[in-house]
């Protein structure tokens, strides 16, 4: 019995031995035996991919949602240049105009632009020219039009898009849609175009932004003012609830006012804007403020201070989009807030 039980010994020894040399065979495409495999040669996802075993994460998701007010890499001076089209005019370019920018303008602009614009801002692409659609109404970069336009509704179009071109604000990074302005300031000009010289450092972007609003100093908000635009981005009036927003809008409101009350030293200025001026029924004071005056009244009701926020209309005069489409009409159907000293 003693024999038996040594030889079981001897054969259990024997099968570990052989089970570690094989273990220790890995090479090429075969990692050998592995313990615990997955602590060390994590297992691969793809990043918008969804699986149910991802409970812990909404709708499945293999990749966490971003924690609210980030901003993407890259993106971070976007927060400077968020206000709308007639405000942009008093930004000016905060990237120097040497040789080397206004040749990555070109660069940029070849990719994204030539194609409705054409080479040489002629309005002459192979978009305009197969008639599917029309041609901007100024003649191309060497009308009056956009010599006298300004390079910061110049960079907001770019931005945001205006009648019938799209917004490129998520293909061009600030800093390169500022390059493109450049380029396009050099094919308005011509030879009265004048170059910085090389080695002349740009301006930071953030510093270069406006930093008033209807005569009121604002308050620089650094990264929060993205989270703060988002929400008021989703505020929301419909055409037959003239003093009413919409009941989804009341959880985004609901974020601004939890804000303020941690930020106590801060005022806010709400600013309603319409798509077109408006005449409706029984209705006291213009539409544009009578929904400013709807979202402080809602501020004040989750226990802001009333001496801390005041209300203004601007009708239809800061369009954002083109008044020539739905789309662009409802974009232009906002209400604003600026942080104010």
């Amino acid at each position: 019995m003693q024999f038996l039980q040594n030889q079981k010994v001897t054969l259990s020894a024997f099968v570990i031995g052989v089970t570690a040399l094989v273990g220790c065979t890995a090479g090429g495409n075969n990692p050998g035996i592995e313990y615990a495999p997955n602590m060390y040669v994590s297992e691969a996802y793809e990043a918008y991919t969804q699986t149910e075993e991802m409970k812990y994460n909404p709708h499945g998701m293999t990749m966490r949602l971003p924690v609210p007010g980030a901003v993407a890499q890259g993106q971070m001076d976007f927060t400077a240049y968020a206000e709308g089209y007639e405000a942009s005019d008093a930004w000016s370019n905060p990237i120097a105009a040497t040789e080397a920018n206004v040749a990555e303008g070109k660069r940029l602009y070849d990719i994204n632009c030539q194609h409705c614009h054409g080479k040489k801002g002629k309005n002459d692409g192979g978009v305009i020219k197969s008639g599917k659609y029309a041609p901007p109404p100024w003649d191309g970069y060497e009308a009056d039009y956009i010599k006298e336009l300004s390079d910061g509704k110049a960079f907001h179009t770019i931005t945001y898009g205006k009648g019938n071109m799209g917004a490129h604000g998520n293909v061009l990074t600030p800093a390169e849609r500022w390059k493109v302005v450049h380029y396009i300031r050099s094919l308005s000009l011509g030879d009265a175009f004048q170059y910085a010289p090389e080695g002349t450092e740009s301006v930071d972007m953030v510093e270069a932004a406006p930093k008033t609003f209807d005569g009121f100093e604002l308050v620089d908000l650094g990264p929060d003012l993205e989270m703060i635009n988002a929400a008021m981005s989703h505020v929301q009036f419909s055409d037959l609830k003239y003093k009413k927003f919409n009941d989804a809008s009341a959880p985004h409101l609901d974020k601004v006012a939890k804000y303020m009350i941690d930020h106590p030293e801060l005022n806010a200025r709400v600013v309603g804007h319409i798509a077109s001026k408006v005449k409706v029924p029984g209705l006291q004071g213009e539409l544009s403020e009578v929904r400013a005056n709807t979202v402080v009244k809602y501020l004040i009701s989750k226990g802001i201070s009333e001496d801390r926020l005041t209300a203004d209309g601007k009708g239809s005069s800061m369009p954002i989009a083109s008044n020539d489409t739905k789309e662009g009409k409802e974009k232009n159907r906002r209400v604003e807030i600026y942080f104010i000293k």
